[in-house]
């Protein structure tokens, strides 16, 4: 079985402070991400991002701009040295109930079978209350980042850890 670092995207790997006019964005957080994705990707997790888009429901954008966003995201992290092994986001609006929306877990089930993730060992980072829920709801340990919508956190869903950032949060994931 493989451990797997879950990652939200918007607010917690890239900047979101142009919602709602700038949606989504790929302009990643290098100084708050970097340091800590290859201490999580040398100490051996699986570094997968799920994410929400609704965007595409609401007619704002099409799948084809939402899966350009996410290569960008994605290239531009490998070309820091840092493989983003997959990443899965529901294209849906709340009201239509699907599974993929979080805190609903139907994107980790698909990864977690695709990799073979063992939830025990495993983790969520994000930036919301739904990222936390999503993660408990999933089995999985759970790290509140306040890089995004949430920085001041209060929610009654309590992550079992605060902290300021992704290299923050692989220092509490290490230790």
């Amino acid at each position: 079985m493989n451990k797997a670092i879950f990652l939200d995207k918007d607010g917690t790997l890239v900047d979101n402070s142009g919602y709602p006019d700038i949606i989504p964005s790929d302009k990643i957080f290098f100084d708050r991400t970097i340091k800590g994705l290859k201490m999580l990707q040398n100490a051996g997790f699986k570094l997968i991002i799920i994410s929400s888009q609704p965007w595409v429901a609401n007619g704002r954008l099409k799948t084809e701009q939402v899966e350009e966003i996410f290569k960008s995201v994605v290239m531009q992290y490998l070309n820091e040295g840092i493989k983003i092994d997959a990443y899965y986001y529901c294209p849906h609006n709340r009201s239509e109930g699907c599974k993929c929306k979080k805190p609903n877990v139907a994107l980790l089930e698909i990864a977690a079978e695709r990799f073979k993730i063992n939830p025990s060992e495993s983790f969520f980072i994000g930036d919301m209350w739904e990222d936390i829920l999503t993660g408990k709801n999933f089995g999985l340990k759970t790290i509140l980042v306040k890089t995004g919508r949430e920085k001041d956190y209060n929610s009654t869903i309590e992550p079992d850890f605060i902290v300021e950032d992704v290299n923050e949060a692989a220092d509490k994931v290490i230790s």
